[in-house]
């Protein structure tokens, strides 16, 4: 039996939680039903937040499997880009008889994959014909995360900023795009997975706030990715493509 733990940052909102994470985790187990599967988190704040709840770190979900005498482990990351949180808290865990799978999205964006992934966030996210997308994704605080600069690259009429505030691209950057394009409407949506926080705070508030006072007309989004079906799919996929490997 081959095990699969879906490791994700996570979110204390339960209702968040349920839609989006325990979401994927039961379209993954309909779809594969003779997989073993569990779910973790990999942020050790929200983990303690959800203590009594008992939901698992990627260690006790390894140690849980291998109890139950599974020597196959995949762990499927939720994460949409391979920044620190990836590199640091799930990629040590490739290790004999644990197979670790890439984030959605790869560093230089240049996949099949990568391009089919980002034409299922811009569906989601239905505009009319005069705006421009500006999707906001987390960054890192500690190391810049290329991929969001690379994904725009791949869709001229999206723009991404990110909501930490040492990485890049920052506020600015979104604002010299949207202006050297002549842009008048905003279509603002989160690229994250989940809704929550950084949704109604930095997007629907601070963001929205600050493209209006700079002139534009703004429509803002807040549901994470998670909630959505066709997103969704996405890590069933990824998932089909290194099974069949």
């Amino acid at each position: 039996m081959t095990g699969l733990i879906v490791a994700s940052f996570g979110t204390v909102d339960d209702a968040e939680r349920a839609r989006t994470l325990d979401a994927i985790a039961e379209d993954i187990a309909a779809e594969f039903p003779l997989i073993r599967l569990k779910s973790a988190l990999t942020s050790r704040f929200i983990l303690r937040r959800l203590k009594e709840k008992k939901i698992r770190s990627i260690e006790e979900q390894i140690a849980e499997l291998r109890a139950e005498h599974v020597d196959e482990i995949i762990i499927l990351p939720t994460h949409l880009t391979p920044g620190e949180e990836f590199e640091n808290k799930i990629l040590p865990f490739a290790t004999a008889g644990v197979k670790v799978l890439p984030p959605l999205f790869s560093t230089e964006c240049r996949t099949e994959f990568d391009r089919r992934a980002l034409d299922v966030v811009i569906d989601c996210f239905r505009r009319s014909s005069d705006e421009e997308l500006v999707l906001i994704g987390h960054g890192s605080p500690h190391r810049h995360n290329s991929v969001y600069e690379n994904l725009q690259r791949l869709d001229g009429r999206i723009h991404i900023g990110v909501l930490e505030p040492t990485d890049r691209p920052n506020y600015d950057d979104v604002l010299g795009r949207l202006r050297s394009i002549g842009a008048k409407k905003i279509l603002l949506a989160p690229l994250l997975l989940t809704g929550g926080v950084h949704v109604v705070e930095d997007i629907a508030d601070r963001w929205f706030n600050r493209l209006k006072a700079d002139g534009f007309e703004v429509r803002a989004l807040t549901e994470g990715l998670g909630t959505f079906a066709a997103f969704r799919r996405l890590y069933i996929d990824r998932l089909r493509i290194n099974i069949s490997d």
